[in-house]
């Protein structure tokens, strides 16, 4: 996790959080575009992320039921004024893309299948946690129309494909996702904190529910190569979770959908 020390004053911070704020040195360790995540070295450490008011709505009832299934971190506080304002605890650990876990890829790997299967494998309630692949679908479909296509995520032999034969695959591949599994929905490694190879928590819950397993396994392959510089390990990943349970087609076939995200 990259941080950049800032000042409190650059947060305009609602009043609630300014005690836990106060006399503490706070770090941007934002991620993506569509929020900010500033850490606030106090005490064990707090995380506290800012979005488009009710953008964390989904995302603060998820970490919240997760917590209580020991997934996710504990949530402490949600403002939702002008914008959306989320505090939650330092989980003890770091995350799966520290140094300490990419110099070891095969155990890594094995840890987050690990917990992949794990995470698979609970049965929860439709209504808590909502159906995933409709809403994944309606994003893929919403980034289309809004010309989104970051080829980034595309496997090499799918970079030559434009945005027109990409958005056709989208749409044969379309009636094979399930909604049948509980999924992260953005399990990349930075997103799993591990402490001494002990998982300790899932954070960034907000695309999470029932959907396609091989979501989870897109993330988590296409992170693996990411971090590790390298597309080596995604076989031996593969095999860690039970390829036996895999689609390898409808694996590949994520990317043609996460392009338009």
């Amino acid at each position: 996790m990259k941080k950049r020390i800032i000042k409190l004053e650059e947060l305009q911070l609602p009043r609630i959080f300014e005690n836990v704020a106060g006399n503490s040195k706070i770090y941007d360790s934002s991620s993506s575009p569509a929020a900010r995540v500033y850490f606030i070295d106090k005490d064990q450490g707090y995380f506290l992320k800012r979005a488009a008011k009710g953008s964390l709505e989904k995302e603060v009832a998820l970490t919240r039921y997760f917590s209580s299934k020991g997934l996710a971190q504990q949530v402490l506080d949600y403002v939702s004024d002008e914008q959306d304002w989320l505090l939650t605890a330092k989980v003890e650990g770091e995350d799966a893309s520290s140094k300490k876990y990419l110099d070891n890829p095969k155990k890594l790997c094995q840890t987050l299948a690990e917990n992949m299967r794990q995470l698979h494998a609970l049965e929860v309630d439709e209504h808590l946690v909502g159906n995933r692949t409709q809403e994944y679908l309606k994003a893929v479909e919403k980034g289309y129309q809004a010309g989104n296509f970051d080829s980034h995520y595309l496997f090499s032999h799918q970079k030559k494909m434009d945005t027109k034969a990409t958005y056709q695959q989208v749409q044969e591949y379309s009636p094979y996702l399930e909604a049948n599994t509980l999924i992260h929905g953005d399990f990349y490694l930075p997103n799993i904190i591990l402490n001494n190879w002990q998982f300790q928590a899932m954070i960034d819950w907000d695309s999470a529910g029932l959907g396609d397993k091989h979501i989870d396994l897109f993330w988590a392959v296409w992170s693996l190569a990411y971090n590790l510089q390298t597309n080596r390990y995604r076989d031996y990943f593969l095999d860690c979770y039970g390829r036996e349970n895999i689609n390898l087609e409808l694996l590949e076939a994520i990317a043609y959908f996460e392009v338009f995200g």
